[in-house]
């Protein structure tokens, strides 16, 4: 296992962190591990199905509610680590057939890996306000992801009460992610406006989004819920023309910005069928 140092310097003096981060090549180790769970799953649903007819026969529109929990793999790992999610979509689910929606999500966290404040701190690693005493001042993770999707629902077992199955969906749209520099105390001022942008590292372009996970919706209405492994996977290019704190441009680079998490929605469904005289929730 590869282990990477980084350092940064602290009030009681330079010591190494570690930490183990993801890569492709162990995100294909963990999928190959799957293929088993997932053989049995297809004879269990070849078998309960045959059995079982389809008789899930809502449609409607479905407001989405969502969060997340992940890590960056590859080129975004150097810069941010654990971050959390919360996002809204929205959608059409018919019956039977393809899906399809937008969705919007705001991906944060507080370890950022890359000390872009690293050149102005003291030799104990400290930084000075514009009043002349010590502050404190966080880096911290932001990014902002909308697209537009399209899945299936491949059912499991019987489908008389319940529409569920394993939920396959795939988008495309914008990605955009930058550091946040968070001056609590406001003394750090010099940190802010056009200087502030130079050190952010603001990055966007088009992205790539997939997901596979479980998904249950009740023929009532009262329990519609998902949840699984998403990735995305963003084509940037740094959009900054020059990063103060190492006094060079990185401007229009290509990135290739990646984040897998676990992701847990909860729908409200306003069904348009032959069961609702109008939409209802």
């Amino acid at each position: 296992m590869k282990i990477n140092h980084f350092c940064l310097r602290r009030p009681c003096g330079s010591y190494p962190t570690y930490s183990k981060r993801l890569t492709l090549a162990t995100l294909m180790r963990i999928f190959r591990s799957f293929i088993p769970a997932l053989a049995i799953l297809v004879l269990y649903n070849n078998l309960c199905f045959a059995q079982n007819a389809n008789t899930y026969d809502r449609r409607g529109i479905f407001a989405e509610l969502g969060f997340g929990l992940g890590e960056p793999i590859g080129q975004l790992s150097d810069r941010f680590g654990f971050h959390q999610s919360a996002g809204l979509g929205l959608g059409y689910h018919p019956s039977h057939g393809i899906e399809w929606g937008f969705r919007y999500q705001f991906i944060f966290g507080k370890d950022v890996r890359e000390d872009v404040l690293a050149p102005y701190r003291t030799d104990l690693g400290q930084l000075i306000g514009v009043d002349n005493f010590l502050t404190d001042v966080l880096l911290r993770e932001r990014m902002t992801a909308a697209y537009a999707y399209a899945g299936w629902l491949w059912p499991l077992g019987s489908q008389q009460r319940y529409r569920h199955g394993l939920k396959f969906n795939t988008g495309a749209g914008f990605m955009e992610h930058h550091i946040r520099i968070q001056d609590d105390a406001r003394a750090a001022i010099q940190f802010s406006g056009d200087f502030g942008r130079g050190l952010d590292r603001l990055a966007n372009g088009f992205c790539l989004q997939g997901l596979v996970g479980y998904e249950l919706k009740s023929r009532n209405g009262k329990v519609n819920l998902y949840t699984g492994v998403e990735i995305l996977y963003g084509f940037t290019q740094a959009r900054r023309i020059w990063n103060y704190d190492t006094a060079n441009s990185d401007l229009g680079i290509g990135r290739q910005d990646i984040i897998l998490q676990w992701k847990l929605g909860w729908y409200l469904p306003f069904f348009i069928d032959r069961h609702a005289e109008s939409l209802e929730y």
